[in-house]
Formats: structure tokens, sequence, C-alpha cells
């Protein structure tokens, strides 16, 4: 398999050409490597020309991609061929993965920075609760990523600090009915007025959460670009 790489001044571009198979995967994984290494965790992954893929080079992409999301970056997929798609939707992993068309969307998506921006959404409610306390305290979302996720509370409760494990439970209605309920900790808190903003970082959660949550992002900054003219 050939690589073509291309740097940007905030991200990378990789171009993979022939069949993605287990002799390749090592190499791949330490091109990734040292691209995070030089300072990129954003990384685009243009799959167009790739002829075949097989489980253990899948398994690579999607350690490449916790490499990324460890750097706060990420690693998205693009124009995959027909056997990519094939292989990623027989495992499930067109869940895991947003497929792009074009290099450029993908670029764009990754330059508004993770999370969607959702303070004023009337739909933003969020249930935080401590595991062995009967008590739950209602935080608004400012912004919601995969992995983590920002939340203004008016009331505090004492027994919320950094490193404290919660319990979440909200619910984006005009993408899904059910509630999502995951687990969480505590990263930070910031004072702001009266109020408390709480950075939550997910310790437990469904592939299938996580497609929706990933799904329902992209799909809001779309639309909030074409409503714009974007």
């Amino acid at each position: 398999m050939k690589v073509l790489k291309q740097t940007l001044a905030d991200a990378a571009v990789m171009t993979l050409d022939g069949e993605f198979d287990s002799f390749v995967t090592n190499a791949f994984a330490g091109e990734i490597e040292k691209i995070i290494l030089a300072g990129t965790s954003n990384i685009v992954l243009n799959m167009k020309a790739v002829t075949f893929v097989n489980s253990t080079a899948l398994g690579s992409m999607i350690k490449s991609r916790k490499a990324c999301k460890k750097e706060h970056g990420d690693l998205l997929v693009t124009e995959p061929s027909d056997a990519v798609r094939e292989a990623m939707e027989s495992l499930g992993l067109d869940r895991l993965f947003a497929l792009y068309e074009t290099n450029d969307e993908a670029l764009a998506v990754l330059r508004q920075g993770p999370g969607l921006e959702m303070e004023g959404n009337e739909e933003s409610t969020v249930m935080i609760s401590m595991p062995g306390n009967t008590g739950t305290i209602v935080g608004h979302i400012k912004k919601l990523d995969v992995d983590d996720m920002m939340c203004r509370v008016d009331k505090m409760n004492e027994g919320i600090v950094p490193g404290r494990a919660v319990k979440l439970k909200f619910r984006l209605k005009l993408y899904r009915k059910e509630f999502f309920e995951l687990k969480a900790r505590v990263e930070t808190i910031e004072k702001s007025g009266p109020a408390h903003d709480l950075s939550l970082h997910f310790t437990d959660i469904s592939d299938a959460d996580r497609a929706d949550i990933e799904s329902f992002v992209k799909d809001m900054i779309n639309l909030r670009k074409m409503s714009s003219g974007g």
C-alpha cells in the first residue's frame, strides 16, 4: 500500500492507495504516530483508492483515532471506496467513524473544532447525579462532543468536584426520542457569575450512543452552515 502525506497548517491528509491489510498496519500506525509527535492531531484519511481492507487494518484505524482523540484531535475518513465502505458497514464501524465525501468537507469539520456549541438551545437540559446520592442537579449543555460535554449549573452541589464520577441523562429531542444515559467524570469546574461551568468526560458510552451523538453534532453543524450561507 502506498501512503501520500500532505501536512497543512492545522491538519494532515493521508491518502491510501492499494491493499490495506495486516502486513502494512504497523507502518500505518507508525506514520500516524509521526504526525502526532510532530504536533498535529487532526488527520484526514482519504480511502478512495483502497482496494481491500481487513479487520486488522480497521482495528489499526480505531487505535489511531483514539490516539488523535487523546491529543484533542480526530481522525476522519473521506471518499471510502466500495470495498472500504462494505467492510466498515459489515463491522458496524460506519457508526463509529463519520464518513465524508471530500477532504475539504472533513477539514472544515476539523477546523470547526471539537463539539457543537449548544448554549441557548431549549433542548440542552442535562440531569446530573452521583452514584450513591439520591439528589439530582440540572444543568444546561453549552457544548457537546462524542467524548465530552460542557454544561452550566445554576445551583451547585458541594459533592461535585474534579475527578468525581457522575451519571448523565439528557435527550436530543429533534434527533432521538430515547434518553442518553451515560457515565462521566468531572474534569474541571469554573465559576461563571452565580453559576458554574462543568467540563465532563464520558467514561462509559456505547458505540450506538457515540455514533448518534457524532451524527447529531455533524448534522447540526452542517445545518447551521447552510442556514448562514456558508
